[in-house]
C-alpha cells in the first residue's frame, strides 16, 4: 500500500513531462546570459515552452512526454540555432554554440509566431497570448499566469520579488499608478502585451543619472481596443436568508490614440473595497517624488482595503480617470474620485494596565458607527518643449469628512461607566507641484528644479458624554447629573519646499551631483475645551491649565553633495549634507527658538553580480524635530481615559539608520531570493513619560540620552520544484527601548518572530492550488513578561471544469495562545462558483462569503503598558447571485 501511495504521489512528475537542460554559448565558450530558449510544439493542442538562460547561460526546459519538439535560440547579435527533439527524446542535456551575425541589434527579435518573453537591459516583455487559455476574466488571472509575477489578495505585484511600484497603461499613469485598480478591473481579453520596466523614471533623459527604485509595468492593449470601448458591469443580491446584501460594480474604458477614459464605479454592502491603501495613500499624495512628502492630519485608512471585521457595512464608489494628448508636446490627465461609506463595529476586550507592582484590569466594549465622505481632483500636466527638456505640473484638491460615534461601556472593579464619544471632522487639503528638467546639448550637464506646495485645514470636534465623573484628578470637572465636555480644534499646515539638483557626468564611471533645497512649513493650532452642564453654565477648562494656541515655523536649508562612482561592478554614492535647522513657536505664555546646524552623511552602495542577483546597502544620519502637537504647552483631552500634555522645549531626534537588502532570481533553477535585514539606532529621543491611576493616563514627551534600537530582518524564499512552487517567508524584529512608567524607568523588549510556508502548483494544466502554514511570535519583556502565538493555516483552490465552469474556495483557521494559555480558535471560508461560455458576454456566479458563518475574530496585542485580548464580531455568512456582462 506505501508502495502504491508512493507511486501515485510522484506520477505526475515522472510520467507528464521530462527535461533538457544545458547551456547557450558563444563560439568561443562564453555563457549568453538571456538567451531565449523556445520550443515549439509540433502538434496541435500542445503548449509552448520556453526558458532564459542564466549568468551562466544555463537553461531548463520541462517539456511534455509524447510531444516532438523543435527547439529554437535567440540572442542578441548571434544567428539563431534550431534543435529538432522527437516525441520521449531520450537526450537530456544539449549545449547551443551561436555564432555571431556581425550586426547590431536594439532588442532580440524572435523571429517565431509567439514571443513569449522579450529581454532588454532592464525590461521584460510578456507576450498575453502565450500564457492566457482564454478563460481569463480580469488582469489579474493573466498576470499570475506570467513566470516570475505573483499577485496578492490585496492587488499588489511583485515581479522577480519586487514590488511593482508604477502601473502604466500604453505608457500612461492609470488612476494615479497604483495595481490594484488596474488588476481588478482592466479586462483580461483587451491585453497585447505586459512590459515590466525596472529602474523606472518618467523623464527619460534622467535614467542614466538617477536613482531610482521604481518598477513600472505597462500595459499595451490589442490594436482592436485601442479606440474601442470595452468593459465590464456586474449587479448582485443575496439569495439566502433576508439580509438584504448587495452588490452593483461596473469598469468601462475608452482608448484612442489621443484620448483615454476610464470610469469605475462599485456600491456594496459586503465589505468589499474597490482600491487598496496603498492606492489610497498615493490618490493622497499630490506631491513631487524628488521632495519627501510630509505627514498629513487626515486619515483615509477607512476608504480603503477591504472590511469585513464589522457588524455592518456600506460603501459606495466612483473614479474618473482621464488623459488628453493636446498636441506632441502637451499631455493633460487626471482623476477624480467619490466615495461614501457607512460602518459600524462591535468589539469586546479584556485589558490588563500595567502598573509597576500592581495591575488593573478592565473589560471594555466597544460600539461604533463611522460616516465618511471623501473627494479627490487632481489634474497633471505633461510639457515637452523639446526632447531635452521636460514639464510637470500637477495639482490637488481634497475634501473628507468623518462622523463617527462611539459607545463605550468600561467595567472595572465590579462597577461600569458609559461613555459615548461622537467626533466630526471636516478636512481640506489643497496640493501642487511644479518640476522642471533639463538636459544640456553635451548631454554630461543635467538640471532639475522643484517646488512642491501644500495647503491644509482641519476641524475636527469631539464631544464626551456620560453620566458618571471621570479621569479625576486630571480634568476639572464640576459635579453634574450629566457630564458634556466638548473639544474644539483647527489645525492649518502649510509647507513650501524646494529643490534644485544638478547632475555633472564626469565620465562613464564617475558623477557628481550637487543639491541645494529649502523645505518651510508652518502650523496654526488651536484647541480649546469646555464642560456644559445641565443648568446651561460653562466650565471652561482654561482656568486649569487647558486650552492651547500654537503658531510653529520649522525651515530646513540645506545643501548637499553626492559623488558616484563604479568600479568594475560595484557602485558608490557618499553623500554628505549640511542642514541649517530653524525652529520658532508662539504660544499663550511663551515663546522658543532654537537654530541648530548639523552634518548628515549617507552613503549608497550596490553591487551587482550579475543581472539577475545583486546586493545593496545604504546609510544615513538623520535628525527629526517634534511636530507641532509635541510642543504643546498646556493640557489637552485625548479620550475618555487619558489626557496629554506636550513639552515645550524638546530639540530634534537624532538616529542612525542602515539596511541591507540581497535579491536573486534564476529562471534556471526556478529559484527566487529577497532578502532584507535593517537597523535603526536612536542617539537622541523623545518618548512619552506615563502616569497611571487605575485605567486613567497622564502622558508627556521628554527627551532623553537613552537609546532605543530596532532591527528587522525579512526574508521571501521561492523555488520551483517539479509542478510545484514552494515558498518560505520570514519576518523577525527586535525592539528595545527604554519607558518611564509611575516615575519607575525600565528597558523594555518587543519581539515578534513569524515563519511561514506554501506550496502551490505551478503548472497551467493543473488547477491552481494552494496550501500555507504561518507561525507567529510576540513577546513583550519590561514591568512584566507576556507571550503570544499565533498559528495559522490557510488553503486555496481555483478549478476549471466542464468547460464553462469554474470554482474557487479559499479557507484560513488561525488559533491564538496568550500568556495565560488561553486559546482561541476561528475559520474564515469563502467559495465562488461561476459559469460563462466561451466568448458569450454573460457571466453567472453564485458566491458563499464567509459560508461558515464565524461570527467573532479574536487576537491579542500589547503595548508600552498595556496587554489586551480583543474580540471583533464580523459580517455574518453572505451567499449572493451575481451577472456580469462584458461590453
Amino acid at each position: 500500500m506505501r508502495n502504491l501511495l508512493f507511486t501515485f504521489i510522484l506520477l505526475p512528475f515522472f510520467t507528464f513531462s521530462q527535461t533538457l537542460t544545458g547551456v547557450v554559448q558563444d563560439s568561443i565558450g562564453n555563457p549568453l546570459q538571456n538567451a531565449n530558449v523556445m520550443a515549439k510544439p509540433l502538434v496541435e493542442n500542445a503548449g509552448l515552452k520556453f526558458s532564459i538562460a542564466d549568468h551562466l547561460g544555463r537553461y531548463k526546459l520541462e517539456l511534455e512526454k509524447d510531444t516532438p519538439y523543435e527547439v529554437k535560440v535567440s540572442y542578441l547579435g548571434f544567428k539563431e540555432e534550431v534543435l529538432q527533439l522527437p516525441a520521449n527524446f531520450t537526450i537530456r542535456e544539449h549545449i547551443f554554440k551561436l555564432k555571431e551575425t556581425g550586426q547590431e541589434l536594439k532588442e532580440i527579435v524572435i523571429n517565431y509566431d509567439y514571443q513569449p518573453v522579450i529581454v532588454k537591459k532592464d525590461t521584460l516583455i510578456y507576450d498575453v497570448k502565450a500564457f492566457a487559455n482564454g478563460n481569463e476574466r480580469k488582469m489579474k488571472e493573466v498576470l499570475e499566469k506570467m513566470p516570475g509575477v505573483e499577485v496578492s489578495k490585496d492587488g499588489s505585484v511583485t515581479v522577480q520579488g519586487k514590488k511593482v511600484t508604477k502601473m502604466l497603461v500604453e505608457g500612461k499613469s492609470f488612476f494615479g499608478g497604483g495595481t490594484k485598480l488596474a488588476v481588478e478591473n482592466i479586462p483580461a481579453d483587451a491585453l497585447d502585451k505586459v512590459e515590466v520596466i525596472d529602474n523606472f523614471n518618467e523623464v527619460g533623459f534622467l535614467k542614466q543619472v538617477s536613482d531610482s527604485e521604481d518598477l513600472a509595468m505597462n500595459v499595451k492593449l490589442k490594436e482592436d481596443k485601442k479606440k474601442f470601448i470595452f468593459g465590464d458591469v456586474e449587479a448582485g443580491a443575496e439569495v439566502a436568508n433576508d439580509n438584504g446584501f448587495y452588490l452593483g460594480h461596473a469598469g468601462l474604458f475608452y482608448y484612442a490614440p489621443k484620448t483615454n477614459v476610464s470610469y469605475i464605479g462599485d456600491i456594496n454592502n459586503i465589505g468589499k473595497r474597490t482600491f487598496s491603501f496603498e492606492d489610497m495613500m498615493r490618490f493622497q499624495g499630490g506631491v513631487s517624488s524628488f521632495i519627501s512628502g510630509r505627514k498629513s492630519l487626515t486619515n483615509l485608512y477607512n476608504f480603503a482595503s477591504d472590511n469585513t471585521d464589522v457588524v455592518e457595512n456600506k460603501s459606495q464608489f466612483s473614479a474618473l480617470n482621464f488623459r488628453q494628448e493636446i498636441n506632441s508636446k502637451l499631455d493633460i490627465e487626471g482623476f477624480g474620485i467619490f466615495s461614501k461609506l457607512f460602518t459600524a463595529s462591535f468589539s469586546e476586550s479584556q485589558n490588563e494596565y500595567l502598573q509597576n507592582s500592581a495591575f488593573t484590569f478592565e473589560d471594555k466594549t466597544s460600539t461604533t458607527q463611522n460616516k465618511a465622505l471623501l473627494g479627490i481632483g487632481n489634474v497633471k500636466l505633461n510639457f515637452s518643449p523639446t526632447n531635452q527638456s521636460k514639464w510637470f505640473y500637477n495639482g490637488q484638491f481634497q475634501a473628507s469628512s468623518n462622523d463617527i460615534t462611539n459607545q463605550i461601556l468600561s467595567v472595572r472593579d465590579g462597577s461600569q461607566n458609559n461613555f459615548q464619544n461622537i467626533q466630526n471632522a471636516d478636512n481640506s487639503q489643497w496640493k501642487q507641484f511644479l518640476e522642471w528638467h533639463k538636459q544640456f546639448k553635451n548631454k554630461n550637464h543635467t538640471t532639475t528644479f522643484v517646488v512642491n506646495h501644500s495647503f491644509e485645514n482641519n476641524k475636527p470636534q469631539n464631544t464626551w458624554l456620560t453620566d458618571t465623573e471621570f479621569l479625576a484628578g486630571l480634568i476639572p470637572l464640576q459635579n453634574d447629573s450629566e457630564y458634556n465636555i466638548q473639544q474644539v480644534k483647527k489645525v492649518k499646515n502649510n509647507s513650501v519646499d524646494a529643490l534644485f539638483k544638478h547632475y555633472w557626468i564626469l565620465n562613464n564611471f564617475n558623477h557628481l551631483y550637487t543639491n541645494v533645497g529649502n523645505n518651510f512649513g508652518t502650523t496654526q493650532l488651536t484647541i480649546s475645551e469646555k464642560q456644559f452642564l445641565t443648568d446651561g453654565s460653562v466650565n471652561d477648562f482654561a482656568a486649569n491649565g487647558f486650552g492651547n494656541d500654537l503658531d510653529y515655523v520649522l525651515n530646513d536649508f540645506y545643501v548637499g553633495l553626492e559623488y558616484k562612482f563604479k568600479i568594475g561592478k560595484w557602485i558608490n554614492k557618499p553623500a554628505i549634507y549640511t542642514h541649517f535647522y530653524h525652529l520658532k513657536t508662539k504660544q499663550i505664555t511663551s515663546d522658543y527658538s532654537l537654530n541648530r546646524t548639523y552634518f548628515e552623511p549617507q552613503f549608497n552602495s550596490e553591487y551587482e553580480f550579475n543581472q539577475s542577483e545583486s546586493l545593496k546597502f545604504n546609510y544615513k544620519l538623520s535628525n527629526d524635530f517634534p511636530d507641532a502637537t509635541r510642543l504643546l504647552e498646556r493640557y489637552t483631552l485625548q479620550s475618555y481615559n487619558s489626557v496629554y500634555k506636550g513639552n515645550a522645549l524638546l530639540k530634534n531626534e537624532r538616529f542612525h539608520s542602515a539596511s541591507l537588502r540581497y535579491t536573486k532570481s534564476s529562471m534556471y533553477r526556478g529559484l527566487m531570493l529577497f532578502a532584507n535585514a535593517s537597523f535603526n539606532k536612536k542617539i537622541r529621543t523623545i518618548r512619552n513619560v506615563i502616569e497611571l491611576d487605575g485605567i486613567n493616563q497622564f502622558s508627556t514627551p521628554i527627551l532623553t540620552d537613552n537609546p532605543e534600537t530596532n532591527w528587522r530582518v525579512n526574508a521571501n524564499i521561492s523555488k520551483k520544484i517539479y509542478r510545484f512552487r514552494l515558498q518560505f517567508t520570514t519576518n523577525l524584529s527586535w525592539f528595545n527601548y527604554v519607558q518611564t512608567l509611575n516615575g519607575t524607568t525600565t528597558s523594555n523588549d518587543r519581539n515578534n518572530q513569524s515563519f511561514g510556508l506554501k506550496l502551490r502548483t505551478a503548472t497551467k494544466k493543473w488547477p491552481s492550488a494552494s496550501i500555507g502554514y504561518n507561525k507567529d511570535f510576540s513577546q513583550f519583556s519590561g514591568l512584566t513578561k507576556s507571550n503570544f502565538t499565533n498559528d495559522r493555516i490557510s488553503f486555496d483552490v481555483d478549478i476549471d471544469f466542464l468547460k464553462n465552469f469554474n470554482f474557487k474556495t479559499d479557507y484560513e483557521v488561525t488559533f491564538n495562545k496568550n500568556s495565560n494559555n488561553q486559546n482561541n480558535r476561528f475559520a474564515i471560508a469563502n467559495a465562488f462558483l461561476s459559469y460563462q461560455k466561451k466568448n458569450n458576454p454573460f457571466r453567472f456566479e453564485l458566491s458563499a462569503q464567509n459560508y461558515l458563518n464565524n461570527g467573532t475574530k479574536v487576537n491579542n496585542s500589547f503595548s508600552d503598558f498595556l496587554i489586551s485580548n480583543n474580540t471583533t464580531y464580523i459580517l455574518p455568512r453572505i451567499v449572493m447571485l451575481s451577472i456580469s456582462y462584458k461590453l
